[in-house]
């Protein structure tokens, strides 16, 4: 009896090594074809994400998915394809993920919310959405209100979620350009702009509730001084006036003066104060969703891999970039776009049609 149980155990033990072994992500690339359609799949552990392409007529087609591991593969289970001319549309379908038709139209891969109407037609109506207004707050019109927007209104700033609609008031003057706004992970920080060529305080609004505070400085800091990036909570300030980095706290207030150094894709490194103050050299963040921005045309690259997708046309300013979604402005409409959803309307306000940089900000 004790040889018996001695040996369950191992098998049980066997088993249960076994299933650590399926389950443990593991970089893999599959190969298969459906419909003439040569697909490949495949999972980078590292950035924890499915890639797929898709080559038909010799035309590579691809789409990029943020998710944990999967211990199934091949999850293309159907593709359907839709042509009109040389122009067409790739529809897979499966499980796991939410397909969404992939097309080239007029010599370059194109988001569905933006090919000709020909193969617009041909799509299923679910695929698209129409934009409503909801609500007008000072000549500000509202077609969603599902993020927290922070629109600068020459003192303080409009603050405009789906619980309310008001003024947060900050400044005794007026200014028409405001150059050190900046975000945190959970805070915008704003400058005195009530002083005159330095100031020795910043303003920090929580982002999620729209709390203000006053946070005194130790210091004196030139208006000639740059935002270079955040992480996390912590801001970093190039004063190019005294050539010094500091180091902003927002969640608590404390500035510190720290030796020049730059957060490049998630890893720091060392900088010289000359490079940061004659390059205005900013930190850049690792994400699977690289977006683009030429000659009002906005492109969607997946990791580098040297295919753009066309998703807008007649941008004039991205507004903001949180791995896969962007916000962006058209004359005087703010849109957000995700490559699942496509673009949406979210705020139009005529004033944009004037002054617009550094006045948005949205969480």
């Amino acid at each position: 009896m004790k040889k018996i149980t001695t040996f369950q155990l191992i098998l049980i033990i066997i088993f249960v090594l076994f299933l650590i072994f399926l389950l443990k992500p593991k970089n893999y690339t599959s190969k298969y074809n459906i419909n003439k359609v040569a697909i490949t799949e495949s999972f980078n552990k590292k950035t924890k994400s499915y890639y797929f392409n898709f080559n038909y007529k010799d035309i590579n087609l691809d789409i990029l998915y943020n998710s944990a591991y999967k211990e199934h593969r091949n999850f293309i289970k159907d593709l359907k394809i839709i042509e009109d001319n040389d122009n067409f549309c790739l529809i897979p379908s499966g499980d796991n993920f939410d397909y969404v038709p992939l097309c080239y139209d007029n010599g370059k891969n194109t988001h569905y919310t933006m090919v000709n109407e020909n193969l617009k037609e041909k799509l299923d109506k679910s695929y698209f959405s129409q934009s409503k207004k909801i609500a007008t707050y000072k000549d500000i019109e509202i077609y969603n209100h599902d993020y927290n927007y922070y629109l600068w209104n020459y003192d303080g700033f409009y603050y405009i979620n789906s619980n309310q609609s008001t003024k947060i008031d900050l400044l005794e003057k007026e200014l028409y350009t405001v150059n050190l706004i900046g975000y945190t992970q959970d805070y915008l920080v704003i400058a005195d702009y009530d002083s005159n060529y330095t100031f020795n305080k910043f303003y920090t609004i929580e982002l999620k509730t729209g709390k203000l505070k006053k946070h005194n400085l130790n210091r004196d800091i030139y208006f000639d001084s740059y935002y270079s990036g955040y992480e996390k909570n912590k801001l970093y300030i190039v004063d190019t006036k005294e050539k010094y980095v500091y180091e902003f706290n927002a969640k608590n207030g404390k500035l510190e003066k720290i030796k020049p150094k730059i957060l490049n894709n998630g890893k720091w490194e060392k900088a010289s104060i000359k490079t940061l103050i004659n390059k205005k050299t900013e930190f850049t963040y690792q994400s699977n969703f690289n977006y683009e921005l030429k000659n009002q045309d906005l492109y969607l690259n997946y990791q580098k891999k040297n295919l753009k997708t066309l998703i807008a046309s007649n941008v004039k300013s991205i507004v903001k970039i949180n791995d896969e979604n962007i916000f962006y402005l058209k004359e005087d409409s703010l849109y957000h776009f995700d490559p699942i959803k496509g673009e949406e309307l979210l705020l139009k306000y005529f004033e944009w049609n004037f002054n617009y940089e550094n006045m948005i900000y949205i969480n």
